[in-house]
């Protein structure tokens, strides 16, 4: 399962013809190499050894060396009986991390656990979004392991300047952040990492002003009265456009994989994606009106075409790509829809759920209504969602006091 060699290090030490001996871990044809406490000469260096004499008997300490190099040989090999006892991840890496600070906890070793774990659990959502954070972080730190130990203030700050520069919105490095946080208070609950060194004790993430775009009701009625080609592609997204809107603002997962046998006794009830929970709407006419245009006949059938009904969608990572391939398409075509309809603003699948949140709102004084009809679990994430409507509350107020 793993291997190991010594070598050189490639260039001679600073003001030096010697050259540090290095510990080569390999796993799966992957390294990891390790500086060892040893500097010698080219020719005192055995490439080829037999019996672990990697330093020829010409170096006056060459019996001290090999047993020195015999004795982090074996202690690699008693970190790999102690991964494969503890049933974790064995990777090069991680042998080199646990070699380099056996009193401490690598971040990658846990968050790659903490990664396989939402593989195995079908979150494949998540499991995504934690393996872009993890690689960004390996990218950042160019590779090389990590310790908990060596994340502070500072490291967070340059970790965030380098987001910054690759471009990324405060917003998705928000969301990175958040991530990391996640996997240290994870380490921390778990016993794997003191509390008192907590960097997110002083490091605040901060959170840029999140735009929801939303239609009002002219330009739903606009999309509405908008004129397409019968059975054509983006007539069936304008029909799920609107059938999102109508029934709460439907999220595009739901949408694409919504069946008939969702629909039963003039209810609309499906599980949300996105949080497992189930929700159920009255269907009123003007879906009604949509489903109209569609065939009924098999309850396993998708109501609209975007999934095909002969292809098996139960592989949770073919899904989730399936998922986000469709979304696209259906935002390609809402943008034209919207330039059809004369429409500026940049609509997508969700902007049926924020038009739908923003017109309710302005029409029911039921905040608990509103986050049951939205689906949410709690009314702090309804407040949540609509705070960034905000500005359009403190206009009708000033219009209301002084018009």
């Amino acid at each position: 399962m793993s291997s190991y060699n010594i070598e050189l290090n490639s260039k001679p030490n600073k003001g030096s013809d010697e050259q540090t001996l290095l510990l080569r871990i390999t796993i799966d044809r992957k390294h990891a190499r390790l500086k060892l406490d040893h500097a010698i000469k080219t020719t005192h260096f055995n490439p080829n050894p037999k019996q672990n004499k990697y330093v020829r008997q010409t170096h006056k300490q060459h019996k001290i060396i090999n047993g020195d190099i015999e004795d982090k040989i074996q202690n690699a090999k008693d970190v790999v009986k102690e991964l494969l006892k503890e049933k974790k991840l064995v990777t090069a890496k991680i042998i080199k991390q646990r070699l380099l600070h056996p009193e401490t906890q690598s971040f990658f070793d846990f968050a790659e656990e903490h990664i396989a774990s939402l593989k195995r659990n079908n979150k494949i959502g998540n499991y995504k979004k934690f393996s872009v954070v993890n690689n960004s972080l390996k990218a950042f730190i160019k590779d090389e392991d990590l310790a908990f130990l060596q994340i502070d203030g500072k490291f967070l700050s340059d970790f965030q300047s380098f987001l910054e520069s690759q471009g990324k919105s405060q917003n998705t490095i928000h969301g990175y952040l958040r991530k990391v946080r996640a996997i240290y208070y994870k380490a921390i609950g778990e016993g794997l990492v003191d509390q008192t060194n907590n960097p997110f004790f002083s490091f605040k993430l901060k959170l840029g002003t999140v735009t929801r775009t939303r239609l009002n009701e002219d330009e739903i009625k606009a999309i509405v009265e908008l004129e397409l080609p019968k059975d054509s592609l983006i007539w069936h997204i304008k029909n799920a456009f609107l059938f999102s809107f109508y029934n709460a603002g439907i999220r595009a997962s739901d949408l694409i994989m919504m069946q008939w046998k969702n629909i039963a006794d003039g209810r609309l009830t499906y599980e949300m994606h996105k949080t497992q929970k189930v929700h159920s709407v009255k269907l009123l006419e003007k879906p009604k009106s949509i489903l109209d245009n569609y065939n009924a006949n098999d309850p396993e059938h998708y109501i609209f075409p975007f999934f095909k009904n002969d292809i098996d969608y139960s592989d949770p990572l073919f899904l989730h790509n399936q998922i986000s391939a469709k979304t696209a398409l259906l935002n390609k075509y809402l943008k034209q829809i919207a330039t059809k309809a004369k429409i500026s603003k940049n609509i997508s699948t969700h902007t049926a759920r924020h038009s739908f949140a923003d017109i309710a709102r302005k029409k029911i004084d039921n905040l608990y209504n509103l986050s049951k009809t939205l689906g949410h679990s709690s009314l702090k994430i309804t407040e949540a969602y609509l705070a960034n409507f905000d500005e359009d509350a403190i206009d009708d107020t000033l219009d209301n006091v002084f018009n």
